[in-house]
Formats: C-alpha cells, sequence, structure tokens
C-alpha cells in the first residue's frame, strides 16, 4: 500500500491526465456509452412516449418491470464468463464476441420498439393523399371531451380547437364498430391535449394488452440484451487493466454512460423535431456504430485460463457458479444478510422516483425539446460533477461516510420534485432545471461512492460473476417497487409520491449505520484481497 501511494505521489498532472486518452480509456468510454444508452431509452424515454400517447401511470409503471432483467442477470453471468459464442469467439475473442451480441441484441430491439405504436390506431391514406390515424368512434369523442377541457382552461385557443373539431372521415368495420378517420398530426396533438386522470382512465379502455404487447416483447429484449451486455463490460473492464487503474476505469465508463444519458436526451429533442419512431431509430443507429467501434478494440489478455473449464460436467458448474459464490459467502459471513439487505435498498429512492419522472414532466406542460435541452445541457454538467464530487468525498472522508452524505443529499433533491409537483407551471423551467440539476448531482455522487462500495466487496479474481450477483442483489427490490410507482402515484398524487420516495433514504440509513457502527472490516469494504495479476 505504501508502494501505491508513493506512486501516486509520483505522478505530474500532465502523467495522471494522460491515461485518460489511452486505447483502453477511450474503449471504455465507448462501452460506458453502449451500456448507458438502453438502459436511458426503456427506463425513461419509453415511459415518456407511453404517456404522451395517452397511457395511464399505472400501466406505465407495470412497464418498468422489464428492467428486472437488470436485477437477474446474475443468473447467467456465469455462461457469459464461460460460453463461447460460434465465430464469433475465434473473430472477437470470449469478450468482445459477447458485447458485439449483446448490442446487436440492443439493435433490434429499439427498432422493434421504432416500429410499434402504442396508440392502437390505424393508418392509411385517403384520395387526397394525406396520412390518416383510424381510430374508434368512442376514442374520438373521449378526445373531443378532452379538447373542450383544455378550451375551457384556455389551454388551446378557439381557432386550434376548430382546425381540431374539423369533420373527420367516419366509416364502419366487419364487426360493425363505427371508425373515426383523422390527420394524424391531429390525432397527435389531441393525444398532447390530453391532461385528466379522468380521461387517461377512460383512455384506457382502448388501449388493450394485444396493443400493448409488442412494446412490452420488444422492451423485455432491449432490457435482457443490456443487462447481458453490462455484464460483458464488467468482465471486460476488470480483465483489461491492473488494479491500480480500476477507478479510472471506472471513470472513463461513467462518462460513456453520461454521454448515452446526453444522446437519449437527443432523442427526446428527435421525437419532438420528427417523431418518436424516428427518435428510436436513431438510438439503434447509435448502437449499431458502437457495435462496429468494438471491432477495433483490444481484447484483454488474461482471464483466458480461468474460462477453460475442465473435469466433468459437475465439476465444471462448480467452478463456473459455485466456487465464484462460496467464496463471496465464506468472506461476510452471517454479515451478509445485512450487507445484501443494504445494497438492496441504497438506491431505492432513485429508482422509484426516476421511472415516475417523465411523466411528471409530460403532466406539467413542458415541452419536451426543452425538457432534453435541460437533461443534456446542465443535467449532464450536474452529474459530471456529482461523480467527481463523489470520488472526493470518498477520498477525503471515507467509503461509507461518503454514503452517508450521499443518502442525505437523495432524500433534498428527491423531496425537490415534491415542490417542482406543487408549484411549477408548463413555463416555470427555472424549477424544472433546480429538480433535473439537482437530482442528477445526487445521481452522479451516489453512483460513484456506491460503485465503490460493491467493488469493494468482491475479490478481483472472480470480480464478474461476483459483481453481477451484487448488481443483481441493489436493482431487484428497487425496481420491483418501480413497478408500483404509478399505481402509487395515481393513489396519492405528485406531491405525496416524490415526499415518500423521499422517504425511502431513512431506512437505508439505518442500516448503513448500523455496518458502520458494529460490522466487520469486509462488510465496511475494507477487507484487502491480493492483488490481481495483468498484463
Amino acid at each position: 500500500m505504501a508502494d501505491a501511494a508513493a506512486d501516486r505521489a509520483n505522478r505530474t498532472w500532465l502523467e495522471t491526465a494522460k491515461v485518460y486518452f489511452t486505447p483502453v480509456m477511450l474503449s471504455m468510454l465507448v462501452l460506458g456509452f453502449a451500456s448507458g444508452l438502453p438502459l436511458y431509452m426503456v427506463f425513461q424515454k419509453l415511459s415518456y412516449w407511453l404517456r404522451d400517447v395517452g397511457i395511464d401511470r399505472s400501466t406505465i409503471g407495470f412497464f418498468y418491470w422489464v428492467t428486472l432483467a437488470y436485477s437477474f442477470k446474475f443468473l447467467w453471468a456465469p455462461v457469459v464468463d464461460r460460453f463461447k459464442i460460434p465465430v464469433l469467439h475465434e473473430l472477437l475473442g470470449a469478450r468482445r464476441s459477447w458485447i458485439v451480441t449483446a448490442i446487436t441484441g440492443t439493435v433490434i430491439a429499439l427498432s422493434l420498439i421504432a416500429f410499434t405504436d402504442p396508440t392502437g390506431a390505424a393508418y392509411r391514406t385517403n384520395a387526397d393523399g394525406n396520412r390518416l390515424a383510424e381510430i374508434s368512434a368512442g376514442e374520438y369523442a373521449l378526445l373531443m371531451s378532452s379538447l373542450d377541457h383544455a378550451v375551457a382552461e384556455d389551454e388551446v385557443g378557439m381557432e386550434e380547437a376548430a382546425l381540431l373539431r374539423a369533420t373527420p372521415e367516419r366509416s364502419t368495420d366487419s364487426d360493425g364498430t363505427e371508425l373515426v378517420a383523422l390527420p394524424v398530426e391531429d390525432h397527435r396533438r389531441l393525444l398532447q391535449l390530453i391532461e385528466t386522470d379522468e380521461h387517461f382512465s377512460q383512455l384506457k379502455e382502448f388501449r388493450t394488452f394485444l396493443i400493448l404487447l409488442p412494446i412490452a416483447i420488444a422492451a423485455l429484449l432491449l432490457a435482457y440484451s443490456g443487462a447481458t451486455l453490462d455484464v460483458a463490460i464488467d468482465a471486460w473492464r476488470i480483465e483489461s487493466a491492473p488494479n491500480r487503474m480500476q477507478a479510472n476505469m471506472a471513470a472513463a465508463y461513467s462518462l460513456g454512460y453520461r454521454f448515452a444519458y446526453l444522446m437519449s436526451g437527443l432523442g427526446l429533442a428527435i421525437s419532438a423535431w420528427a417523431d418518436w419512431n424516428w427518435s428510436f431509430l436513431a438510438m439503434a443507429a447509435a448502437m449499431a456504430l458502437a457495435a462496429i467501434l468494438v471491432f477495433f478494440m483490444k481484447e484483454p489478455a488474461v482471464g483466458v485460463g480461468k474460462r477453460e473449464l475442465k473435469g466433468s460436467f459437475p465439476q465444471k458448474v462448480a467452478s463456473a457458479i459455485w466456487e465464484p459464490l462460496f467464496q463471496f459467502f465464506a468472506l461476510l459471513r452471517w454479515w451478509i444478510v445485512p450487507v445484501v439487505l443494504f445494497v438492496m435498498i441504497y438506491r431505492m429512492s432513485d429508482f422509484t422516483m426516476g421511472v415516475m419522472a417523465s411523466p411528471l414532466y409530460s403532466d406539467l406542460g413542458f415541452d419536451r425539446a426543452v425538457v432534453g435541452g435541460i437533461q443534456g445541457g446542465p443535467g449532464l454538467i450536474a452529474t459530471m460533477a456529482g461523480l467527481f464530487i463523489g470520488g472526493v468525498a470518498v477520498y477525503r472522508f471515507g467509503l461509507m461516510k461518503a454514503l452517508v452524505i450521499g443518502l442525505f443529499i437523495t432524500f433534498i433533491t428527491n423531496g425537490a420534485y415534491a415542490w417542482l409537483a406543487a408549484t411549477a407551471g408548463s413555463d416555470d423551467y427555472w424549477k424544472l432545471t433546480v429538480a433535473i440539476v439537482g437530482d442528477n448531482l445526487a445521481g452522479g455522487f451516489v453512483t460513484t461512492a456506491f460503485i465503490a462500495y460493491m467493488s469493494s466487496l468482491v475479490d478481483p479474481a472472480n470480480a464478474a460473476t461476483q459483481y453481477a450477483l451484487l448488481a443483481s442483489f441493489y436493482a431487484f427490490v428497487a425496481k420491483f417497487l418501480s413497478g408500483f410507482s404509478g399505481v402509487l402515484a395515481d393513489a396519492v398524487g405528485w406531491v405525496n409520491f416524490f415526499l415518500i420516495t423521499a422517504g425511502y433514504t431513512l431506512p437505508a440509513g439505518a442500516l448503513l449505520l448500523y455496518l458502520m457502527m458494529a460490522g466487520p472490516k469486509a462488510a465496511k469494504g475494507l477487507h484487502k484481497f491480493a492483488e490481481r495479476e495483468t498484463i
């Protein structure tokens, strides 16, 4: 340890900066981007789209359950670690072959979502060459009722309302159901005017399970591919650099992740300039470009012998799965219970409020392009600042104290969304900026501290499987409860919802204090593992 400290002290600032411009760090930047974009699209932008077209909050909340794939990725992490993909393994190696395969899955999923339509409308072109959206007469009557409400609230002028009420084409299908066909642009505008919970609830009967099923399947594929990509990238990161550079690798990964956040914000702007279909296609193209860049990266040379399984089938299973898990359990013993509980609930506030943030923006009437600009501008800067401040806090105050600070600022910034919901109008963009910047600052801080804590719990020799296990634990409870976020928001309203999510930090804080006061070194992330050999 003394040698490591002396090594850090002897480095110049220029030498430290040059580390981030080496090929392996630039590769980590690209992989961080590829890892983050699928999660942001399924976690935030898909829910925004669903709300925009009139999907109720409860249904949106249940959609979030597809991201439970990130919670169960430890189940197939040993497969990623050991199974050789035909052809690609010989061409790219173990790690890059899985990375390219997983990215391909995300490209397919994003493309499938781009060609779906959650409104359930049928589209056709009339004799004049105009594109029409065909819906049931009952849904059209509901949209007219919503338009009347918007006119009464002075949200729509009389001239625009008259254009939207223009006589549509009417017909009857083979089952005798009356249909109404109106211009696609008018249909989208009418959907955007839906604001009252009553209209959202009534519109739900026209959004059948079969209409949303293709989107759910594509979203599940996106989440599963993204989770598999995380496992492969974690393994690539661990094996591509020595321990002394893992913090730098994590920083480059986090920066790439934030670029993905910026890209998803651009996707939101594209949805406003064009439509949501083009937005998801643009994101699919970005992921395809990342897959091409993987071909120019280096495959890590270490770990090949470890991945070669020997012996009978039961011995291979034990070597691939049980050995890393047994080592992890043996280290913590019964303290594994409070440690895993803490890991599971530490970020519960972030997850449960995050899935409802975009629907809140939609309900408050904020312009999508402006929201995307705030998220990709000051929001991104705040996230990067949070990552840096979190690293400084871990170094200056220690890991456990930094986790305490993270809980405190999460409590404050979740409360800021309650303030936003209670006081903001559709033109209060400064309040929106305060909420987004505060949340992103807190998110960056707790990301650095929490990843550092989880990384300190695993043996570098088995980090891929053990880290996937911990990451799955921390995501499971939070993401499962997030599926009920829409139900909770519908039941208590936006203000109370965000106050409740802020309160989720309290049990996490109590458990953290218990670990700090009574836990062993291993539970505090202070166990010293043997240095991993790398080349």
